[in-house]
């Protein structure tokens, strides 16, 4: 299975991937206008808004994939520029996966039994793959940092 993770595009447009070779797509907010009229050639597209959005798109999804359960948020509802307890709080041993953008800061993290990652800002060209057991946080079209699910770091904070 491949997951392409994205966030805060920002009216840059996704198409320059190769969409067609995801099993899913998660657009973590601040979409804006370039994409919108793509997102139906995809049904396993899934978004929210982010904090520049201004539509009737979702705030918050949860979606379960092959076991794993998954929520989406752009996360300025939890207040993610200044930290991230609001966002842990809310949702630590909930879900699986906490996929969330708003800080254009490729984060990936576990807490208790939670793995955080926020793909980072695509309108600065990172974004994330999840395939099979293993992330991949990618930079300009390179891997810049590999983790298996099961060895993600634990934080404190």
């Amino acid at each position: 299975m491949k997951i392409l993770v994205i966030s805060d595009s920002h009216n840059r447009t996704i198409n320059k991937l190769d969409l067609s070779l995801y099993d899913y797509i998660f657009h973590c907010g601040d979409i804006l206008f370039s994409d919108i009229d793509y997102f139906p050639l995809y049904p396993n597209l899934f978004y929210v808004r982010g904090n520049c959005d201004y539509n009737s798109y979702p705030s918050n999804i949860t979606k379960t994939i092959a076991n794993f359960k998954i929520f989406v948020t752009h996360s300025n509802i939890y207040n993610t520029k200044y930290c991230y307890d609001d966002l842990i709080n809310n949702t630590i041993n909930k879900y699986d996966i906490v996929l969330f953008g708003h800080t254009h800061k490729q984060t990936l993290f576990k807490k208790d039994n939670t793995i955080y990652l926020n793909p980072g800002a695509f309108k600065n060209d990172e974004y994330a793959h999840i395939i099979d057991d293993n992330i991949y946080l990618l930079k300009d079209n390179v891997i810049i940092d590999t983790y298996n699910v099961k060895k993600v770091p634990n934080t404190s904070n």
